[in-house]
């Protein structure tokens, strides 16, 4: 599983940066893989209003949001929002990143597209303040329950601490690091343990993200659902994420992934595994539920025979997913 960290502080190796870090470890040592981005670092202006996002479902401005915001971000199963208390709210840098988040907003409120991994992407503050106040951290947790609510995740807890002012004041905090522990183990344990399927194709960008899709949907997060390709595209068809925009499912920023590197983030074998054509493939998983679909993608990337494609996909798929729960249920 993914675990995305985003740095709200400007300032190196504070307490944010401390904390931030230190549960991100609390999560790899569960098992997790984890990144961090620093907005601050990033070269990401902020949100202009110009109502592209809203209409046409995209940000038509040039910058790092594209590659190491919405894409990271759509990959994550659970998101870390940390942060310190600026007039109330998170800092500037932070909320510009979260300003140009509205594209995500505009996409299913607007464009009323459903994200497949809203069954089980989480979101998480963690939040440091200088003063005492009771409503010290009321504007922060606010911004992050909407931030959470536009990118599909859901909002499930927060750790913050006040009385954090100079650098080095939240270390050795008691019971810190317990509470971080406990907080992810809660967060990661359950991801983990969740029983996995696993759709296979060439490369990772079509046929195995549609009937991911409308697995997910199916199963509504009671089953981890992952796709890869023998070698991994650059990036998702384009005709194949807009047919499944006919159908209302997200698929924009969905990044193609190598079986190999599926694997080695899941640390185990996956439980059942579909292929899209031979599984010849499958490299040394010798407990695992494998079957072949003979289902390809078409030569012809006309709409009409990606829309043939998709509904065939769908089809399959729901008549799969009942064996599927009564076999791993």
């Amino acid at each position: 599983m993914f675990v995305l960290g985003i740095q709200g502080s400007p300032r190196k190796k504070g307490n944010c940066d401390y904390l931030l870090t230190s549960f991100l470890k609390a999560c790899e040592s569960h098992g997790a893989v984890t990144q961090v981005i620093h907005p601050d670092k990033l070269d990401i202006q902020p949100c202009k209003e110009l109502i592209v996002c809203e209409k046409k479902g995209f940000c038509p401005i040039q910058d790092e949001m594209e590659e190491m915001g919405y894409s990271l971000v759509k990959k994550a199963d659970i998101v870390v929002l940390a942060s310190p208390v600026f007039f109330y709210n998170v800092p500037a840098q932070v909320k510009g990143f979260i300003d140009r988040c509205q594209m995500f907003w505009g996409r299913k409120y607007k464009l009323k597209l459903r994200d497949p991994d809203a069954y089980h992407r989480q979101g998480f503050l963690l939040g440091v303040g200088a003063s005492g106040g009771k409503r010290l951290f009321e504007g922060v947790e606010l911004t992050a329950t909407y931030f959470f609510d536009a990118i599909s995740a859901e909002n499930v807890g927060s750790l913050t601490y006040r009385n954090v002012e100079d650098a080095g004041d939240i270390i050795g905090r008691p019971g810190l690091l317990k509470e971080i522990q406990t907080a992810a183990a809660k967060l990661v344990e359950p991801v983990l343990n969740k029983k996995t399927l696993l759709f296979v194709s060439d490369k990772d960008a079509c046929c195995s993200q549609m009937a991911a899709a409308f697995a997910k949907e199916a199963v509504k997060g009671r089953f981890k659902v992952l796709t890869a390709g023998k070698v991994a595209a650059a990036r998702s068809d384009a005709t194949m994420v807009k047919v499944m925009a006919e159908k209302n499912m997200d698929l924009k920023y969905q990044t193609p992934q190598s079986l190999e590197k599926v694997l080695t983030g899941l640390g185990r074998e996956p439980d059942h595994v579909i292929f899209f054509g031979s599984k010849e493939a499958m490299p040394g998983m010798v407990n695992v539920i494998a079957e072949e679909w003979d289902i390809i993608k078409p030569r012809d990337n006309s709409l009409e025979a990606f829309q043939t494609l998709r509904d065939a996909i769908e089809v399959r798929v729901n008549q799969f997913i009942p064996s599927l729960l009564r076999s791993l249920g």
